[in-house]
């Protein structure tokens, strides 16, 4: 059985933001992937904020029914690649936090959009591309690091859209 890869990509989870998944995957020579899309939103210190609102609840006000709908149409364009792919959300840009979550993770892959300008969709969003920049000098070797440039070719999005 083939090893599964891993590959991170920040994310603000629009429809444009999985033009990078699709190049990702279409890169890919893994016969599995797994993708992990990451949003930046600091922890709340609110007590309400921290009681009442779990990841799920925070998933589906990031995520919208195109964004959804997109991943759908890829799980099926690509149901050959055994691909997987799955939201997070990163409660902190603390570089230490950062290393054990790709640790965590085993995450493979990191893919940076190089070109790519995140909607900011809550209050407390923060950039996970520069994040990881600025931990990439201390993310193992076994993890490989790449900046991606956007490009445009949107087939999926198109039916969506």
């Amino acid at each position: 059985m083939a090893k599964t890869k891993r590959i991170l990509i920040p994310s603000d989870f629009t429809l444009d933001s999985l033009d990078f998944v699709r190049q990702s995957i279409e890169e890919s020579t893994a016969d599995q992937i797994d993708i992990i899309l990451v949003y930046g939103n600091k922890s709340s210190t609110s007590a309400s904020e921290l009681l009442g609102i779990g990841l799920e609840d925070q998933l589906e006000l990031l995520q919208s029914a195109s964004f959804l709908k997109a991943c759908s149409m890829m799980y099926q364009r690509y149901q050959n690649r055994n691909l997987s792919i799955f939201a997070d959300i990163l409660g902190t840009d603390n570089g230490h936090y950062l290393l054990h979550y790709l640790r965590g993770q085993s995450v493979d892959e990191i893919i940076i959009p190089s070109d790519y300008t995140y909607k900011k969709k809550t209050r407390n969003f923060f950039n996970v591309a520069t994040a990881l920049r600025n931990v990439q000098n201390q993310i193992r070797s076994t993890i490989s690091f790449k900046e991606q440039r956007h490009n445009r070719k949107s087939e999926v999005l198109l039916v969506v859209g």
